[in-house]
């Protein structure tokens, strides 16, 4: 007897005979599985930011490139933007690599005469020229909350918070939030550049390099690095030994990370709440506070904001606070989606049959055969259906 090809799907093709369907580098399909976890977690996520006030926005994917790439956020991201010509306008347009510098036009244009602070939120698709090294999809989803005209520590908490408390009510657990201050080694050196070696030393934690960079700052910026990383109280109390070399701006950066630590630590006795207070990666165009959250066994954050300035018209901008969640991420840190409950109707019950389950919240499926009770049975459960409706009774489906 000859061998049984290799049948995919509902059996229609053999798989060596599908098209392959090849798609650029870091493009991906999502499956009706993964699809369908990623929209429960955005409908979660969103819903969690409503509950503390922030209202959804929906920007376009593709803006003009003066406009999208404007100083602020948008400056930040012009490297990772494919852009394209608009044969309308004959003006260059670029395709978002992240959706905050939107957030902000949006509330500087449409919405500046709202009260502040002004709370929005806001999902979608970004495109990105490349991938990164922990993450190499190019094409991702963000979801995320911005408050606009923030000007307090309080705001930062209380945006971090929204945050933990979506991912927590999503359902990752175990959560860790580290703050940090990029602007705090610019603050040290005041009016003069840090040089780019020192950065580099820094970002790395490198104490040697920073010694021989530092120069005249080389002792205050190791005794920076030699306060353990970690929690609230051993970065106040590592503080406090070295407070008075520290310039004013140094120290009131300092004093607001750990206010906003406080404020959160409070509010999520369950989250993990750490301090690296030199730490600036990938807080480009971040001033204030910066905070990245992670989960146990998640490479990479799971999310990541803090206060920034908003780009306008007349230069000035506005002080705003925000975060922006990786869904990809999100959703690794979530726990497996159990199966659904599906009705099989078989043919004969017809359509007000299926549409009859569907008004009482059942999701169901209308079959097509009309053979053996065997053969619906086999339909059935190639449908994946749990249940069938036997004789105007639900009835479960055996393996």
């Amino acid at each position: 007897m000859a061998d049984t090809p290799n049948m995919t799907g509902a059996g229609l093709l053999p798989s060596g005979l599908l098209p392959s369907g090849l798609l650029p580098a870091g493009l991906s399909d999502l499956m009706p599985d993964q699809a369908r976890r990623e929209a429960m977690a955005i409908t979660s996520l969103m819903e969690s930011f409503g509950f503390f006030g922030y209202s959804p926005v929906d920007p376009p994917l593709v803006e003009f490139e003066d406009t999208l790439l404007a100083d602020g956020p948008g400056a930040a991201l012009a490297p990772d933007c494919f852009r394209l010509m608009d044969p309308q306008s004959s003006r260059m347009m670029a395709l978002r690599a992240d959706m905050t510098a939107q957030i902000a036009r949006i509330a500087s244009t449409r919405m500046a005469h709202w009260p502040r602070p002004l709370r929005l939120s806001y999902n979608g698709a970004v495109l990105r020229v490349r991938g990164e090294a922990l993450n190499p999809e190019r094409q991702l989803t963000q979801v995320g909350a911005e408050m606009i005209g923030a000007t307090s520590p309080a705001n930062d908490a209380e945006l971090a918070v929204a945050a933990l408390m979506a991912l927590d009510r999503a359902g990752v657990n175990r959560l860790t939030i580290d703050l940090g201050v990029p602007r705090l080694l610019e603050a040290i050196y005041g009016d003069d550049i840090p040089p780019a070696a020192l950065v580099e030393a820094v970002n790395a934690k490198d104490h040697a390099l920073v010694r021989d960079h530092a120069a005249d700052h080389a002792a205050l910026l190791s005794a920076l690095l030699d306060i353990p990383l970690g929690g609230v109280d051993g970065l106040s109390d590592g503080l406090s030994k070295i407070k008075s070399s520290l310039p004013e701006a140094a120290v009131a950066m300092l004093a607001e990370v750990l206010e906003v630590a406080a404020l959160i630590r409070d509010a999520m006795p369950d989250v993990s709440v750490t301090v690296d207070p030199l730490e600036q990666r990938g807080f480009d165009y971040h001033h204030g506070i910066g905070f990245a959250i992670f989960a146990p066994g998640i490479k990479g954050e799971l999310g990541r904001g803090g206060r920034y300035r908003t780009a306008s018209g007349n230069g000035i901008g506005e002080e705003s606070t925000g975060v922006t969640l990786y869904l990809e991420r999100v959703l690794r840190a979530l726990p497996p989606l159990r199966d659904e409950d599906r009705l099989y109707i078989p043919f004969e019950d017809g359509l007000n049959a299926l549409a009859g389950h569907v008004r009482q919240d059942r999701a169901a499926i209308l079959g097509t055969s009309q053979g053996s009770e065997a053969e619906r049975l086999a339909e059935a459960r190639s449908l994946g259906c749990s249940h069938w409706l036997k004789a105007g009774s639900i009835t479960p489906i055996s393996e």
